[in-house]
């Protein structure tokens, strides 16, 4: 009985005793705890396991100390975890807004660097201090800062903004001096940032549009910038780097990524959780870097315990894990029967998620994910922000309801227009008027002078700058829009007066000639030339059988005087007597 005793304590001493050889490569803060890993991702122990839900996490590596957020309802605080100490855990900073989101701390000179997301700042604190007074190293206006790096060697301290419309990655010096953009281009949504001082690069996390995301490296400066490697379905949040590799937390799938400095390869997918990873770290990130030597000193000048205690813990995430279901999958034949709007191996992907850039996303009829923009976005994904070059000549844009795309310009003194395209400024229209070679003279509505042009140069009246209404427009045209109706009216009569004479003119023309005096002649005997002789009176000269068919004389035919016999016969008769005659065409009249 007492061997059994024995072997159980043992057995227990062995699980819950505070680890001393074993040394720990990464660290990770997930939800309550901070968790110690091997490089591989094998458990290695905790650090802590009484906060609530941790956030952004750092380590002092020459006091063996982390620096933790972690979010109790609506307020943050900030905590020291101490290594060198069992279970000593000191409040640093309480009752901060819910936005603490990165964490870095200068172990040279042992101060706390923080990012307020709410109030657009970066804080610093001495932790030398014992009052632990808070102050702001940088103020901004359009930014929201994510996370924050120190470089420890150059005395920079860089940071990601997050600002959907401005994302940048800058640095500054520790004072707050010095500003400067590193990365303005490409970037969408950075998040983690990390310094890796072997390489003389920074690594940083970005969120692309929809289901994408990017790890990228540059040097200091920005320059040589790099895709370490780009994919889909994840989120990366926190980024840390070590000699050989570089690390991320992945919120989306619960998991901690890892990707080789050197090798082209697939990301390796160190360890799963049970709850979402946040902040990640790496130890000894700073050895055998011959620039750096106000680290080294700093550590020289140590003289305290650099012995860690944390509590040992067996690893449990083996292989043999049984495949679970997530948001209600149903396990079938080892595989998930996702529900409606998840999708995934393990149904851990939702359809909305990172689908739409701005605005709520919702399932239509069909499972397909919709956009439901706010006031002043468009898109099928709400990609498109309405005020981007709407407002010109540097007019401001607002967001507003009941106006164009829904968006309204504040426009510069000088511009007006809804885009402030119209342009006020006297000397910048007469400029523009006098070098298209326009005429010398521009004229308002009350025949007033505005420009007058030499040389293209304008000189202007700006006492009658006042009528600018007619700006553009040649006095020439202002004569003729004032006595328009005139020139109109004159033109009307004008084409009247052409009307009526060309009618008259076409009537004439074509009016048949009255025939005076008709002469039937007999086309075979009668030349056709021949014409008896009266002066002044008009003649018809045809054949008898044109005339009755064609009755071009326009009158009835009939036969001459001189083929009748000397006696009157009647009309009816003599055409009786024309037809028979015609009907002989040998015999002569």
């Amino acid at each position: 009985m007492l061997i059994k005793v024995c072997v159980i304590f043992f057995l227990t001493l062995s699980v819950v005793a505070q680890k001393e050889s074993s040394e720990w490569d990464l660290a990770v803060a997930i939800s309550d705890t901070v968790e110690l890993l091997y490089s591989n991702g094998s458990l290695l122990g905790s650090a802590a396991q009484q906060f609530s839900h941790l956030k952004a996490l750092t380590f002092d590596d020459i006091r063996h100390q982390f620096v933790v957020s972690d979010v109790d309802q609506h307020n943050d605080t900030i905590y020291s975890v101490q290594l060198t100490r069992e279970t000593d855990i000191t409040p640093i900073l309480t009752n901060l807004p819910d936005d603490v989101q990165g964490l870095a701390i200068d172990p040279t000179t042992d101060i706390l660097y923080w990012t307020d997301t709410l109030n657009r700042t970066i804080n610093y604190v001495s932790l030398q201090d014992p009052s632990h007074e808070s102050k702001v190293l940088l103020q901004f206006d359009d930014q929201s800062p994510q996370d924050v790096a120190i470089d420890v060697c150059s005395r920079y301290i860089y940071w990601t903004n997050s600002e959907v419309d401005r994302p940048s990655i800058e640095r500054a010096s520790l004072d707050g001096q010095n500003r400067e953009v590193v990365i303005s281009k490409d970037l969408f949504i950075p998040t983690g940032i990390a310094v890796d001082h072997h390489t003389q690069r920074i690594f940083w996390g970005d969120k692309r549009e929809g289901i994408y995301y990017r790890i990228e490296s540059a040097k200091f400066d920005g320059s040589a910038r790099e895709v370490v490697f780009e994919g889909t379905h994840q989120k990366p949040i926190g980024v840390a780097v070590d000699a050989n590799a570089v690390y991320w937390t992945d919120v989306n799938n619960r998991a901690l990524w890892k990707k080789h400095k050197n090798i082209d390869h697939e990301p390796l997918k160190l360890r799963h959780f049970k709850e979402s990873p946040m902040g990640v770290v790496t130890k000894h990130i700073i050895k055998n870097i011959s620039d750096c030597q106000a680290f080294f000193d700093a550590v020289e000048h140590y003289n305290g315990s650099v012995k860690e205690y944390f509590e040992v813990a067996y690893d449990n995430d083996s292989s043999s894990e049984v495949l679970e279901c997530l948001n209600g999958g149903e396990l079938i034949d080892d595989s998930c029967l996702c529900k409606r709007g998840f999708t995934g191996e393990r149904c851990e992907m939702q359809l909305c998620h990172n689908y739409c850039l701005h605005g709520s996303c919702y399932l239509s009829s069909m499972g397909a994910p919709k956009c439901k923009c706010p006031l002043g976005f468009g898109g099928n994904r709400c990609e498109r922000d309405m005020c981007i070059g709407f407002c010109l000549n540097d007019g401001n844009c607002h967001r507003s309801p009941n106006s164009t795309f829904d968006v309204r310009c504040a426009c510069r003194e000088g511009y007006s227009g809804k885009r402030c395209e119209k342009s006020l400024n006297a000397d910048e229209l007469c400029a523009t008027f006098c070098e298209e070679k326009r005429p010398k003279l521009l004229m308002g509505r009350r025949n007033r002078l505005l420009c007058s042009c030499e040389d293209t140069n304008g000189d202007i009246t700006v006492d009658n700058f006042i009528d600018l209404g007619t700006i553009g427009v040649p006095c020439s045209l202002n004569w003729l829009e004032k006595n328009g109706f005139i020139v109109v009216s004159v033109f009307a009569a004008f084409m009247m007066v052409a009307c009526v004479v060309l009618a008259v003119f076409l009537y004439r023309a074509c009016r048949r000639p009255r025939i005076n005096k008709r002469v039937v002649v007999n086309k075979n005997v009668t030349p056709l030339t021949y014409r008896p002789h009266q002066s002044g009176v008009q003649q018809c000269e045809i054949t008898i059988e044109d005339c009755c068919n064609m009755n071009v004389c326009d009158t009835p035919c009939y036969d001459p005087p001189q083929l009748r016999g000397g006696f009157q016969v009647l009309k009816k008769d003599e055409k009786k007597m024309l037809l028979a005659n015609m009907e002989n065409s040998e015999e002569l009249y």
